[in-house]
């Protein structure tokens, strides 16, 4: 029974050991094959890299004759001096990739080869540098002049290294040449030789592998057995395309979908995925036909070998689009998706596929809409808070107060009953005084959070405005608006309030502000009337790129019951003064004058008369053409009224609601309100306008104001 066991035994373990040993003889003959027909391999491309570089100094004294005869013809040598700088650079990567395969042939110790190899560096290197001084001229070879193209500077030295290069070729074909012929010799004996060695190592390992036939049951089994595995491992991708919530998907070199993709690419795309389908017909609903174009050409790109596809990742179309969808029940919904591409590498090294990942980033696109809308938010109330206190707080106060009446009032105007057309225009008229002079006020405070806002309003009103017929109706969204105005208002009331409060007396805002803000803050100055006018000037003649100078006379003798009118109609006066009446300075000067224009304002009594409030700049006086071509356009004259009509009466027109010469609107001007305004301001105190121009001299508005009615009082009791 022993000796059946050892038989058995020894019948069981003797082909595991014949099978060790002829797989160890076999493995021993494969190591030393693969070593032989790795040295081959090298030895052969050394042999060709030598063989094709025999025709380069050829190729060189081609180039370089190219280059001379086109400096000599004065035409473009860029190119035949880019090839030879090419070739160059190729030579030298060539001997590099030569020694690579020298020493992995092992013939780095060689002596013969070395030897060949040190001649062949020795006559490359007399030639290189030749090649490599082309390469230092910068800029254009050639000047032109009246006799025509000649070489300049540049061009002659580039000139003279082309004919030294050139004389130096013969030498460097005939030693470069040779080198290259006898390396290529030695190493054609060396490629017979490992080719020999290869064929013994290979008729032995056919002989030995022919005897291991026995073994490929055991491969068999081996293969079945990973079959298997490969089908779990199917299995296993499967499931992970089912989870993940990316949707991912192959793409061929014809830019077709594969036939495997993630269950999360239908969802996310809202789109069957067939096999073979075009990407661009994927893509077509999702996004507009410019960017579909060079989302294809970015797609293209990525194929290219040469190209970083990280690099290129910051250029792609597709890292983020906005894409509607049709809901099932109806109505649209709105995405933002976020398409990635990678390219996919066979074991060979070489790009099959790309990966495509599209992810829906819509809640990270909204959360970053949100940041954004805060943080503007946030800095616009910041502005705001820094615009009020450069403001005074008393100044900041009457401000506030004047505008809530001026709002009020509007809100009162809208609310009085009225049908008629003409009721309505009057109505819309009155209310965009009141909001135009609330804008003067708050951009000569330099408050334009405040005056963008009350801008908001008269978009409001000029769309009423520009109807061909309005209704009451019409007034509902204007309302809206003025209360939301109004509120807002309140709110700066409040903070005017407090800071009142806290602000001392004759102080400045440096105490109560924090160290950070003073600076920003401190370029608030004591708004008098006369320093309001000037910022409002400024600010205009800054926005128009005009130069003006204000002067005023007598402002501090206007009388407290006039000061708020005053104010408003000076702000409207100075600011249409620099926009309609002052040139800019290149005209000016075209007309002889100063570049820096003149506003002149002044306040005057005039005995038991009342007073005059006179506006005067030194521009280009009232355009009586331009009034009565825009007055004809506007339909406030007709012809036949045109024709009739005196020059006072014609001046007269540019105080009708509506009325202005701009031909565009800007924040300064262009509405039509501001001298609408002036007029009812005056004529609310009893007084009259009068106008004096003359054309490219200067235009003067005479204001004529009775004494208010408590001093008369005081002057009979007196």
């Amino acid at each position: 029974m022993k000796r059946r066991r050892n038989s058995f035994d020894l019948s069981q373990l003797l082909p595991v050991v014949v099978a060790t040993s002829f797989a160890a003889v076999l493995t021993l003959l494969l190591t030393l094959g693969i070593q032989r027909a790795a040295q081959l391999q090298a030895a052969s491309s050394a042999l060709q890299l030598a063989s094709e570089l025999r025709s380069l100094p050829q190729y060189f004294g081609t180039e370089l004759t190219l280059a001379q005869r086109g400096l000599e013809a004065r035409t473009f040598v860029g190119e035949p001096l880019a090839d030879i700088a090419t070739a160059r650079e190729g030579f030298d990567k060539a001997l590099v990739r030569i020694d690579a395969d020298l020493e992995a042939a092992g013939l780095g110790e060689s002596a013969d080869i070395q030897r060949v190899r040190g001649a062949l560096d020795a006559a490359w290197q007399r030639f290189v540098p030749l090649l490599g001084a082309l390469g230092r001229h910068k800029g254009s070879p050639y000047a032109d002049t009246l006799a025509g193209s000649r070489l300049n500077a540049t061009g002659r030295a580039l000139k003279a290294d082309v004919d030294e290069a050139l004389t130096a070729q013969a030498a460097a074909n005939r030693d470069v040449g040779g080198a290259l012929k006898d390396l290529a010799a030695g190493l054609q004996d060396t490629v017979g030789d490992r080719g020999r060695s290869l064929r013994t190592f290979l008729v032995i390992g056919a002989a030995v592998a022919a005897l291991l036939l026995a073994l490929m049951l055991y491969f068999s089994l081996r293969s079945r057995r990973a079959s298997a595995d490969a089908r779990r491992a199917e299995r296993q991708v499967a499931d992970i395309l089912g989870t993940v919530r990316e949707g991912l998907f192959l793409l061929d070199r014809n830019l077709s979908l594969g036939g495997v993709h993630s269950a999360s690419l239908t969802r996310i795309l809202h789109a069957d995925i067939v096999h073979g389908s075009s990407f661009e017909d994927l893509l077509r609903p999702l996004v507009p036909a410019k960017t579909l174009a060079t989302a294809m050409k970015f797609v293209n790109l990525l194929w290219k070998e040469k190209v970083h596809e990280d690099l290129i990742d910051t250029v792609n179309p597709l890292s983020q689009i906005e894409a509607r969808f049709t809901r099932a029940g109806g109505g649209v919904e709105t995405r933002h998706l976020s398409f990635a591409f990678r390219r996919v590498k066979s074991a060979a090294g070489q790009g099959e596929h790309l990966l495509g990942i599209v992810t829906d980033v819509t809640d990270r696109v909204q959360i970053s809409h949100e940041l954004e809308q805060a943080k503007a938010e946030n800095q616009a109330q910041l502005d705001l808070v820094l615009q009020l206190l450069r403001v005074p707080a008393a100044q900041l106060q009457s401000f506030v107060r004047d505008s809530d009446m001026a709002l009020r009032k509007s809100n009162a105007v809208l609310k009085q009953p009225g049908r008629e057309e003409g009721e309505l225009r009057a109505k819309l008229n009155g209310v965009f005084r009141e909001v135009h002079t609330v804008k003067g006020e708050a951009a000569a405070l330099a408050l334009t959070s405040i005056a963008a806002r009350v801008h908001q309003l008269e978009e409001s009103l000029v769309a009423l405005r520009e109807r061909a017929s309005i209704d009451g109706n019409d007034f509902i969204p204007v309302v809206v608006k003025l209360d939301e105005l109004m509120s807002y208002l309140g709110g700066i009331g409040q903070f005017a309030d407090r800071l009142s409060e806290v602000q001392p007396k004759g102080d400045t805002l440096k105490s109560v502000i924090p160290p950070l803000l003073a600076d920003q803050v401190m370029g608030a100055a004591d708004h008098s009337l006369e320093q309001l006018l000037a910022q409002v000037v400024q600010e205009t003649a800054a926005a128009h790129s005009k130069r003006v100078a204000l002067a005023c006379r007598g402002l501090e003798a206007i009388p407290a019951s006039y000061r708020k009118a005053a104010k408003d109609v000076l702000i409207h006066m100075a600011r249409n003064a620099v926009v309609h009446g002052i040139e800019t300075p290149d005209r000016r000067l075209a007309a002889s004058k100063p570049e820096t224009a003149a506003v002149r304002i002044s306040f005057e009594a005039v005995g038991n008369e009342g007073f005059v409030l006179t506006v005067e700049d030194d521009g280009q006086g009232l355009p009586f053409e331009k009034i009565l071509d825009t007055a004809l356009r506007k339909g406030l004259v007709t012809p036949a009224d045109a024709a009739r009509l005196e020059r006072p009466a014609v001046y007269g027109l540019i105080f009708r609601a509506g009325f202005s010469t701009a031909t565009e609107v800007t924040e300064h001007a262009g509405r039509g309100v501001g001298l609408d305004a002036v007029s009812q301001t005056v004529r609310g105190l009893g007084g009259a306008i009068g106008i004096a121009t003359a054309d490219g001299k200067f235009t003067r508005f005479r204001m004529k104001l009775p004494t208010p009615a408590g001093e008369r009082a005081a002057t009979h009791a007196a």
